[in-house]
């Protein structure tokens, strides 16, 4: 029942899907390289970016079209709007498979609202189950929701609301097995104990102990953090120590303005690439924000500017890129959800391949890149978590003041 509830909200949003490539393959595309990755220039991304406006209207104003238009123009485009072949829209073939997926019974939650979207596809619109909900109002409704006044108003929008398994609580009844507590027997093994009390000294936990403090290796900066080196606490506290003048520079209008403008343009332009037309827009940027945004400064020609912020803390541009990501991943790896670990071991182990299999090629390979993006998100050693955990208060205290958004993008847990 969770599996249909998640393909129905998928085919709300036309979301994510994985791809026949495979869940692995993925990872090279999610990977930065500061040092080896070739940029486009921004010269390079403006020209790529112009061609999408490739169709010429023949006219820039209403006085264009007088006094003898375009006769040929005219003559090809009126035989056109004669014709009666029929154009398919681009994502009727998406929406046809995720319907194929959906049980019938959640055609009365989304078929409504089909029909009042603009140009929608006849083909989809006279599909059996999804013509008779025209102007029909669902008939299964969450207990939470039925005794709203005038709840057949609501917009058809939100009619995916209305089923019960939207809410909390509601289960099938499924008949389950009655468990017996079983207790095993336990010896008591002094050997055990002895090597417990090796590990955990009993004295460390008396009263008025107090723990002698020696420096550490985490307490020292890392000389020349590169893409694979390793967090310390040290490097932590100074990146921290680079957050509110990095993110004021990105804030200020006029570079905002640029690196949204940048960041669209980079974004058209990896579509070409033969993984990057599976990858949803933006994934890339969420899950290495830093080494993007150097990468963008690059192309604009700016990073000089950033370079100045992060000087004072001892960095590179580069050393602060990494730094900066692999705390972020740490921060999302300590406070990962258990669902979230069992959902990655589960896309790792390819369990959820041969389900995935039945789809389109396309829809395979942009659920397999969404998977992949999860794993990359949290992809950080432990030795970075546990020099995360020394900075987390202070880490998470920065992150509140500025809205849980660092330099344009949204730093959230998973």
């Amino acid at each position: 029942m969770k599996k249909q509830i998640a393909v129905l909200f998928l085919a709300l949003g036309l979301a994510v899907g994985p791809a026949a490539a495979g869940v692995n393959d993925f990872a090279p595309f999610f990977d930065v390289d500061l040092e080896k990755d070739d940029i486009p220039t921004k010269a390079e991304l403006e020209k790529y970016f112009v061609k999408f406006d490739d169709y010429n209207k023949k006219y820039n104003s209403f006085y264009d079209l007088l006094h003898g238009f375009d006769p040929d123009f005219y003559t090809t485009i009126a035989a056109y709007g004669m014709q009666e072949k029929r154009l398919k829209d681009d994502s009727e073939d998406l929406l046809l498979e995720f319907l194929s997926m959906i049980p019938k019974k959640y055609y009365q939650y989304i078929g409504p609202m089909m029909f009042e979207v603009p140009n929608m596809s006849e083909k989809i619109l006279n599909l059996p189950g999804i013509k008779e909900t025209k102007n029909q109002f669902p008939t299964r409704i969450a207990e939470q929701v039925k005794d709203i006044k005038n709840l057949e108003f609501v917009s058809p929008a939100y009619y995916f609301l209305l089923m019960p398994e939207a809410w909390p609580g509601y289960e099938e009844e499924i008949e389950r097995p009655k468990t017996v507590r079983y207790y095993p027997k336990v010896e008591y093994d002094p050997k055990f104990y002895a090597a417990i009390k090796k590990l955990v000294r009993p004295e460390k936990y008396m009263p008025g102990h107090k723990e002698e403090q020696k420096a550490s290796k985490t307490d020292l900066r890392t000389l020349r953090p590169t893409k694979d080196s390793l967090l310390t606490s040290a490097d932590i506290k100074a990146f921290i120590a680079t957050i509110d003048a990095v993110d004021d520079w990105a804030k200020q209008p006029e570079n905002e303005f640029w690196l949204t403008r940048i960041g669209l343009m980079w974004m058209m332009y990896e579509k070409e690439d033969g993984l990057g037309r599976y990858v949803p827009a933006g994934l890339k940027d969420l899950i290495n924000p830093c080494t993007r945004l150097v990468q963008k400064t690059r192309i604009l020609g700016r990073e000089r500017e950033l370079a100045r912020l992060v000087a004072g803390e001892g960095f590179t541009l580069n050393e602060w890129a990494y730094t900066c990501d692999k705390t972020i991943k740490a921060y999302r790896l300590a406070n990962i959800r258990s669902g979230v670990v069992r959902s990655i071991r589960e896309y790792q182990r390819g369990i959820y391949d041969d389900e995935i299999k039945g789809m389109s090629a396309y829809t395979q390979n942009v659920r397999f890149a969404a998977m992949q993006s999860i794993i990359q998100a949290h992809r950080a050693p432990l030795s970075d978590v546990m020099a995360f955990r020394k900075n987390r208060q202070e880490f998470g205290r920065k992150l509140k003041e500025h809205g849980y958004r660092l330099f344009g993008y949204p730093i959230t847990r998973y």
